[in-house]
């Protein structure tokens, strides 16, 4: 992808993740390349999130306190469709065995990228799930 700073325009893309840095970091850079960013720092919040914005995409860390990132999806995919149950996901994450993505993979996720992540792919990897 070239730096098309339009390519996530109008994408409403929820983060969940529990580093106040990671977010405020993923959070400006979607954002510069037009995306509309929610973010949630647990996965109950993010669950609430998923409920009231119907995201487009949904970039989620797994390790995290109280309901990790499987855990959280795995919730996601119980909920209706139309409430955002087949919401495209990205586990970005620093598990990054072999054995992680399948569980990733298994829980829900379409995607999984693992951290520290360039900026670039990860535009791209959610440009690709959410068919842009």
């Amino acid at each position: 992808m070239s730096n098309n700073t339009s390519a996530l325009s109008g994408l409403k893309v929820l983060i969940v993740d529990d580093a106040p840095d990671i977010l405020a970091i993923t959070k400006l850079i979607l954002t510069n390349y037009l995306a509309q960013v929610i973010t949630a720092t647990t996965g109950a919040e993010g669950l609430k999130q998923v409920r009231a914005h119907k995201p487009d995409v949904i970039v989620s860390d797994i390790g995290m306190p109280q309901m990790d990132g499987y855990q959280f999806i795995r919730e996601v995919r119980n909920l209706p469709a139309d409430n955002g149950g087949r919401t495209p996901a990205i586990a970005l994450t620093a598990f990054t065995r072999r054995e992680d993505m399948a569980k990733a993979f298994a829980a829900g996720f379409q995607k999984h990228l693992s951290k520290p992540v360039d900026m670039h792919a990860l535009i791209e990897t959610i440009a690709s799930v959410s068919a842009r």
